[in-house]
């Protein structure tokens, strides 16, 4: 039996590697322990509620924002509305007789002037002459409601106070008032075209029963519960123009409630809308022209915008936005400055 003998691996003289040594695959780690996928876990958990904090912080201030920017539009909408209505607010002045009265002495001969004077007085319609006799109930009490009171001017002017205001304006009737007024419902004024409007501003309060109602309202999505309508109407700022004689006719015959239930709801965002009157030398309260024998040199309306709430007083959508007010000073082109004896009111403080 031949024993043939170990062979030697052959080993490069010129090279000083060593010969490659096989690890065994069982002494390898090819995974991750149990720890590390919890680790892992956990600190993509924090990474993606970090990220959705921001994400949701940038949101909301995005909204708040946008809310903002859609308030000051709306109020510029809304004071420019009030603005041309104010500026077109018109007030007659007392016919002067004096004129005609010296004519007609100077055609007797400059006798009788007298009974010159008293004729002209019966003739023109304005009593003993005086253009300062106009006598009006006026504005006697704060807590008085131009809603629902039965005072009237008793020529073209402006009436108001601290959170209503009514004005007459002049204007062309424009070529839609024109129409036939056939559709028209039995529960309000219907109106006429003429160049003598009433405008009226107020804030109509949520909830109440007859009040002035939304026609978009009816086209949006009804309640969960599909519950009908309750006759309850929205609050916000509404505006009312119609013609002074129907105005006037509808209040002197306890028209009232069908007054109430005309109108435009400009805004439901309008929560308080606030006037006062300048005279020349301080802001006034109030405001009537059949006493103050003028309109105000300026008006000041403060317009506060939230958020709409329901027929029950609650608001419609949660936001952290507070109420912003915005204010302007409307100058009047037909006011004029009040002498201080004949101003009935205090001014404000």
């Amino acid at each position: 039996m031949t024993v043939r003998p170990i062979r030697q691996p052959q080993t490069d003289s010129h090279s000083h590697t060593p010969p490659r040594r096989q690890i065994p695959w069982h002494s390898g780690r090819y995974g991750f322990t149990l720890l590390e996928v919890v680790l892992t876990l956990s600190m993509a958990v924090v990474l993606m509620s970090l990220v959705g904090a921001a994400l949701q912080f940038y949101a909301g201030s995005m909204n708040v924002r946008d809310l903002d920017v859609r308030r000051v539009q709306l109020a510029a909408a809304v004071l420019q509305m009030v603005s041309d209505d104010l500026r077109a607010a018109t007030y007659p002045q007392e016919f002067d007789a004096s004129v005609l009265e010296n004519f007609l002495a100077g055609a007797v001969g400059g006798g009788g002037g007298d009974s010159v004077s008293s004729a002209a007085s019966e003739v023109l319609g304005i009593g003993d002459g005086n253009p300062g006799t106009l006598e009006s109930p006026g504005l006697e009490s704060e807590s008085i409601d131009l809603m629902a009171s039965t005072m009237t001017l008793m020529r073209p002017g402006m009436i108001g106070n601290e959170t209503e205001i009514q004005f007459d304006i002049s204007r062309l009737p424009r070529l839609e008032q024109w129409q036939p007024i056939l559709g028209d419902s039995p529960a309000e004024v219907a109106d006429v075209p003429s160049d003598l409007k009433t405008v009226t501003y107020y804030v109509q309060p949520p909830g109440a029963v007859g009040g002035v109602s939304d026609p978009l309202r009816e086209y949006l999505p009804q309640d969960s519960d599909g519950a009908a309508a309750t006759g309850q109407t929205p609050g916000g700022l509404v505006r009312r123009e119609l013609d002074r004689a129907a105005n006037k006719w509808a209040v002197e015959t306890g028209g009232i409630s069908r007054l109430l239930t005309t109108g435009d709801l400009l805004a439901e965002e309008v929560i308080a809308i606030e006037f006062s009157y300048f005279d020349g030398v301080n802001w006034q309260p109030f405001w009537n022209s059949d006493q103050m024998q003028a309109l105000p040199l300026a008006v000041q309306v403060k317009l506060t915008i939230g958020e709409p709430a329901s027929a029950d007083g609650e608001p419609t959508a949660a936001t952290t936005a507070e109420p912003r007010t915005f204010t302007q000073i409307i100058q009047l082109p037909a006011g004029r400055a009040v002498p201080l004896q004949s101003t009935p009111m205090g001014a404000m403080p």
